[in-house]
């Protein structure tokens, strides 16, 4: 995947907002997406660290009991975004089966867990000694090497 040098930076400060727990500022940086095509590459980027960092923490493709694990984490722990454990479980599932969101999912709820999904998987994930956005820089790395 070729990252859309537009939608990166606006990507890392919804991550930033997402892992701040600031909702305001969350939705201050989604408007800062200002056409329906950076909006839609922003969003692939998120999806594409989601999956990078899921795989990354399970040794591959996480099976449904995994899933169900880190939904209650990002519901427990991102309580302010109002995520439910339930609505985690089905967007993660969902993502990782490559299956459309839109059958369960509006498009801002979408974006909104997106963003909280990647900010709660690349704060609570990264290795010891790093920075959420050092984990977000090996992602992105990753993604755009695997084409």
């Amino acid at each position: 995947m070729r990252i859309d040098d537009r939608a990166e930076p606006l990507v890392r400060a919804a991550i930033h907002a997402a892992v701040k727990q600031d909702f305001g500022k969350l939705d201050q940086s989604m408007r800062a997406f200002t056409d329906d095509e950076l909006a839609r590459n922003g969003v692939e980027l998120t999806l594409a660290v989601i999956l990078f960092v899921l795989q990354d923490i399970h040794g591959g493709r996480p099976d449904n009991a995994a899933i169900r694990e880190v939904a209650n984490e990002i519901a427990e722990d991102e309580s302010w975004s109002k995520a439910s454990a339930g609505e985690a479980t089905a967007f993660l599932s969902r993502l990782v089966a490559g299956e459309p969101m839109v059958d369960v999912f509006s498009a801002e709820e979408t974006v909104v867990l997106a963003y909280v999904c990647a900010g709660h998987l690349l704060s609570s994930n990264r290795q010891d000694s790093e920075k959420w956005w050092n984990y977000l820089d090996r992602a992105e790395a990753a993604i755009e090497a695997a084409g």
